[in-house]
């Protein structure tokens, strides 16, 4: 969790920076201007002023971001990392080629599983056909994460990537519900596939 905590201050120090330097350059303004203190008085009071709200500023961001990352991670069963911070959460599903079955079969078998799995809360099917699936989620908190699944097949190799972004995009800090629909949906994914190794065996 201290991994995760730590990527969200990264990414949260730049646009802090930036709001705390903005703040600081106001009150300094306002000083001068308003006060009629020097500028030599006002620029240090302005940035020591910035710097505390900086600072507050990514201590409460943080701190709730981490709490509700840590909260969705437990309800999915996941350990929280600092990969949970990184947008669009990508996974991977690879296997051997699986014969008799093209890639629209497969994005077919991925859509039943995900349109039956009662954990992912489908919201819609936006797109599909073949080696193509975008879907809408309700992830963790009711927040809406847009999916996309990319099947494809080849000679020695069947692969599958998972997209998976906010719906919203104020929605950005709460990359951890991407993050943990992108893992359960990629576990979706592999059943759905060796299934069809499964019975592509069985029918040879």
């Amino acid at each position: 969790m201290l991994g995760y905590w730590l990527a969200v201050v990264r990414r949260l120090a730049l646009p802090a920076l930036a709001t705390g330097a903005v703040c600081a350059a106001a009150m300094a303004a306002a000083l001068v201007l308003g006060d009629g203190t020097s500028w030599s008085a006002a620029v240090p009071q302005a940035v020591a002023a910035g710097a505390v709200g900086v600072l507050a500023l990514v201590a409460v961001l943080s701190t709730s971001t981490v709490v509700s990352a840590a909260r969705t991670a437990r309800r999915y069963g996941l350990t929280l990392g600092p990969d949970a911070v990184a947008l669009p959460s990508v996974r991977e599903v690879r296997m051997p080629a699986i014969e008799g079955r093209t890639a629209f079969q497969l994005t077919d078998s991925v859509r039943h599983v995900v349109e039956k799995d009662p954990v992912l809360r489908l919201d819609e099917i936006t797109a599909f056909g073949h080696g193509t699936l975008d879907f809408t989620l309700r992830g963790p908190s009711d927040t809406s994460v847009s999916v996309q699944v990319r099947v494809t097949t080849g000679p020695k190799e069947t692969t599958a990537v998972v997209e998976a972004r906010p719906a919203a995009t104020y929605k950005r800090l709460d990359a951890a519900a991407c993050w943990a629909v992108a893992r359960v949906v990629e576990q979706r994914v592999a059943q759905a596939l060796r299934a069809e190794t499964a019975d592509g065996g069985a029918a040879r």
